[in-house]
């Protein structure tokens, strides 16, 4: 005998009921219903919400059949709640639903037959309380040069139902239905009390027209038809920037009871390239120069099937006698395919790595005079004291030192990002390019063992001597 309580179909004139042994004259659960044929899972994690479809055989009688269902202890929204014959279709009909009065969390089905048959139905319906959370362990080889890494995603079931044998799939990417709908309310013509009945069923509609594709590749599209003739449909829908996404469907299946978690490993790369590089970035890593370990999110890497949800790395390296030394636990943001991902593993104690503020003054600097509205510039010849007189413009010099040395055992990359606002001018004879309008960079390589003084210096006009605001760069 299995360990799950018989199941057996009550069958009454025109009525059938869905009910055990043991509770026989009770209401049943959705967790008491026959045992499913196949359940699938789709978790959109932002939302707390899970689109359950699964499939169940159901003695079937002529003429009229009422099913009951309900959904008492657990999490269903049952406004969600969908049952369609996927055998015999043109036979069975659902005549409509009904709510009993004096039986909360139940609803009645109530189905008409032109045939008696053994008819497979699918019930799908929305549920809360189930989640994921992404993480991932990497494993560097001893020269840094490539990384192995496990995938896994840890599903956790609050919903108050169990579910065994469950394909899981998860909605990966930069979604918001709250905001979406908001949108299309703001749209249409609803008067307050109208509101928040309209956003449930659009919210519903929405993540069901999402949630029910088939694993890949997906931008958010304009609302479905049902969706748009439920508002004013001569309103336009602007698509969200930020709209794509991906569902990824985990191999086999797995049995996830309510109030446990469960550790699922969704994918493995066995030799990912990693090009190691040196920051020194304040605005991204603070005032360090950081060991920054990058790859891409692609075939070539092994990867690339679907992005990489947000999650945190435990981050290992073999060392020389072929045991794993710890090197951080990182933070990993969410990576669409193709896109690279970066690992910043903090300050690294073999190379030094200082900022040196070598040297500051001020010159062509200008004179306002309230008498007769003039300006003139300190050291033309024609200055002179005035009380009444202002600094009206300067030109502001600093000179930089950036000392490095490189004491590993491998020749390294330097990349220095430096902010410099206002119009500015970077003076120097390394080879520094513009990453924007009020950013430069610097790059530079170190072999084993190798000191550098990088030296540059920045002038910044103040006052009536700023014309623009960008920095250019002037090679000495």
């Amino acid at each position: 005998m299995k360990n799950y309580k018989q199941i057996i179909l009550v069958l009454f004139t025109g009525v059938f009921i869905i009910m055990p042994i043991s509770l026989m004259a009770k209401n049943i659960d959705l967790s008491t219903l026959p045992s499913r044929d196949s359940v699938q899972l789709t978790i959109y994690n932002s939302e707390d919400l899970t689109l359950v479809r699964e499939t169940r055989q159901i003695s079937i009688k002529k003429g009229q059949n009422r099913l009951q269902f309900s959904w008492a202890n657990t999490r269903i929204d049952p406004t969600s709640v969908q049952v369609e014959f996927l055998s015999h279709p043109t036979q069975m009909h659902l005549s409509n639903s009904t709510f009993p009065h004096d039986k909360p969390q139940m609803l009645y089905w109530n189905i008409k037959s032109t045939l008696e048959v053994l008819a497979t139905v699918e019930i799908t319906y929305f549920t809360s309380g189930i989640t994921w959370q992404a993480d991932y362990s990497g494993i560097l080889s001893q020269s840094g040069k490539t990384m192995a890494l496990d995938s896994f995603v840890t599903v956790t079931n609050h919903s108050g139902e169990n579910y065994e044998d469950a394909q899981v799939r998860l909605v990966i990417g930069k979604i918001n239905l709250v905001e979406r709908v908001n949108e299309l309310v703001k749209q249409a013509s609803y008067k307050n009390d109208q509101i928040k009945e309209r956003k449930k069923v659009m919210r519903s509609r929405i993540a069901m027209n999402m949630m029910s594709k088939s694993a890949g590749r997906y931008e958010m599209e304009e609302m479905p038809g049902a969706v748009m003739d439920s508002i004013d449909t001569e309103k336009q829908v602007a698509k969200d920037s930020l709209s794509e996404y991906y569902i990824f469907t985990i191999e086999g299946t797995e049995t996830i009871p309510d109030q446990w978690a469960k550790r699922l490993r969704t994918s493995f790369a066995q030799a990912i390239e990693i090009d190691t590089v040196y920051r020194y970035r304040p605005r991204e890593y603070g005032d360090i120069l950081a060991r920054v370990f990058i790859f891409n999110n692609d075939k070539k890497s092994s990867l690339g099937d679907a992005p990489l949800p947000e999650g945190k790395v435990q981050l290992y390296q073999k060392n020389q006698q072929g045991s794993l030394t710890y090197v951080a636990g990182l933070p990993l943001k969410y990576t669409s395919i193709g896109d690279k991902v970066e690992l910043n593993t903090g300050a690294d104690p073999d190379i030094y790595f200082e900022l040196v503020n070598m040297k500051n003054w001020k010159d062509n600097i200008w004179m306002h005079y309230r008498k007769g509205n003039l300006y003139r510039r300190i050291g033309d010849g024609h200055m002179t004291i005035d009380h009444r007189s202002t600094v009206a413009g300067w030109n502001e010099h600093r000179a930089y030192s950036q000392h490095l040395r490189n004491f590993t055992d491998k020749a390294i990359k330097v990349e220095i990002r430096r902010l410099i606002s206002g119009d500015a001018v970077v003076k120097s004879q390394l080879e520094i390019k513009k990453h924007d309008f009020q950013t430069v960079d610097i790059h530079s390589s170190l072999s084993v063992g190798e000191k550098q003084e990088l030296k540059y210096e920045i002038l910044t006009k103040k006052g009536r001597n700023a014309k623009q605001n960008q920095v250019t760069i002037q090679s000495l």
